[in-house]
């Protein structure tokens, strides 16, 4: 497995929960043999389009075993991290080890403000403690890594990426560390801009909703067919604005239900879309041609 050459689209998986806010066993398989059975070039769990930060570590472990059970293609696997020490991190990232995940995607700390040298050793102590290799996922507004910093983590051994959020600033990572480090994109508005900015990918919440289509524009871009990406990127914006506000999780839990995979509710307290944000919804997956 060859992970210092990962590239295309990697979906960032929803967490199935059932009635209860338990989760949901069956309903996850199923949604793992649905992403399995697209070209992926990964499978991720427990980042923050999964609620990773509600779940419990028996939660993240019982998700990659399933994973680990239906992965004929033996693609990787990506435990996302979100956790507020680096000891809890490091905790959670050694269960995700031992369950069967080949990578972490760690988020940085949310809460209390790290530092920069902060940052840079919450990520060589997950390394060298934990030993997978690690996709940093700069999405914290209160915690961004910046690419004078990640320049500087990438000296850690074990870091091979990061997930940058923004156009702007992941078109300022691949300029600042782009010869040193895989940067994939998080920007489900602009997948295609990124590409052309040299994103080596996306782990994105849109290829989890729409697989197909990410991987069809993908292929595209790198086979040259830019007028086939530019096309799928008008229907891929319209996607996004079908779950761009609040409650994220809630929205694209309901927009994934309508297109007939049932990956059940959101964990409280985020609230499910009304009657008129479903209507919105469903118009906006109409004017992608998918309803």
């Amino acid at each position: 497995m060859d992970l210092k050459n990962l590239e295309g689209i990697i979906p960032p998986m929803v967490t199935p929960f059932d009635e209860n806010e338990e989760l949901d066993l069956e309903a996850t398989r199923r949604e793992v043999k649905y992403l399995l059975s697209k070209d992926i070039a990964g499978i991720s769990i427990g980042g923050s389009t999964g609620e990773g930060a509600l779940l419990s570590n028996e939660e993240i472990k019982k998700m990659i075993e399933i994973i680990v059970e239906e992965n004929k293609k033996k693609i990787p696997i990506i435990a996302g991290i979100i956790r507020n020490s680096t000891k809890e991190a490091v905790e959670t990232a050694l269960v995700a080890k031992e369950a069967g995940a080949n990578m972490l995607l760690v988020t940085p700390v949310y809460y209390h403000g790290a530092t920069d040298e902060g940052n840079y050793e919450y990520y060589k102590i997950i390394a060298e403690e934990v030993g997978l290799p690690i996709i940093v996922y700069n999405v914290v507004p209160t915690n961004q890594i910046t690419p004078e910093v990640m320049l500087r983590i990438s000296e850690i051994e074990k870091v091979i990426g990061i997930k940058q959020v923004g156009a702007e600033a992941l078109t300022a990572m691949v300029a600042a560390c782009g010869d040193k480090i895989k940067v994939f994109s998080a920007c489900d508005d602009m997948l295609y801009g990124t590409y052309v900015s040299g994103a080596c990918g996306a782990i994105a919440a849109i290829a989890t909703a729409v697989p197909e289509l990410c991987i069809k524009q993908w292929k595209a871009f790198k086979n040259g067919d830019q007028k086939t990406a530019q096309e799928i990127h008008k229907k891929l914006y319209h996607v996004f604005k079908a779950y761009d506000a609040r409650p994220f999780p809630g929205k694209i839990k309901t927009l994934i239900n309508l297109l007939g995979r049932s990956v059940g509710k959101a964990r409280s307290p985020i609230k499910e879309p009304d009657k008129k944000e479903i209507e919105s919804i469903k118009e906006k997956l109409r004017r992608a041609g998918l309803m």
